[in-house]
């Protein structure tokens, strides 16, 4: 592990000095995840964890043979079981009843060529070396997960959306944090995201 951060100090040595502590954190964190992943691996589990690992299979196992599928429920701190049918059936539900239009492409590629102009045109916000750090290199398309509402009838999903993985998700986190430094917005109907 040590020879692997002497590797990586070297490496990063080499880069433009305004990037260095940037890289510097990056690949301490990624040291630091690494070591705890291998300190994990190579611990002797007690009984209790082997239980509990075993129990967890179990279930997985059984859900597997009921074509089930586990996800949280909306309110409070729970788990709902239901067969992947019918979570199914709810998403397309929920996709159908509220006039979602089908795209007849990926539009992933336009997205990202649009996000690298408006990058390009913002030269006197971000400097040349840091624009790699707003484009996202492997764009792609959201998904959507079903918290299921247990508290109503029908136990019918809201949707929660990933939006990390599309193209413009870096870009609008940085204008964001840039324009609340100008304008300071009241968070009376904003939600903080905690990432």
């Amino acid at each position: 592990m040590s020879n692997l951060a002497l590797e990586a100090e070297a490496a990063i040595t080499l880069l433009h000095t305004h990037e260095q502590e940037y890289i510097r954190y990056q690949v301490a964190h990624n040291l630091q995840k690494l070591y705890r992943q291998h300190k994990e691996q190579h611990a002797v589990p007690d009984k209790t964890t082997k239980n509990k690992c075993r129990t967890i299979h179990q279930i997985k196992k059984k859900l597997i043979e009921e074509k089930a599928t586990n996800t949280k429920a909306d309110k409070g701190n729970s788990m709902v079981i239901l067969y992947i049918d019918d979570y199914n059936r709810k998403i397309e539900n929920f996709i159908s009843n509220n006039s979602f239009t089908l795209a007849t492409r990926d539009i992933n590629n336009k997205l990202q060529r649009d996000v690298k102009t408006a990058i390009e045109a913002f030269r006197e916000v971000i400097p040349r070396e840091d624009r790699w750090r707003y484009k996202n290199l492997n764009p792609m398309i959201p998904t959507i997960t079903g918290l299921v509402k247990v508290h109503k009838e029908d136990y019918p999903i809201r949707p929660v959306i990933n939006w990390k993985n599309v193209p413009a998700y870096k870009f609008a986190k940085m204008l964001t944090k840039k324009l609340l430094t100008y304008i300071p917005l009241p968070y009376t109907y904003n939600v903080n995201h905690p990432s």
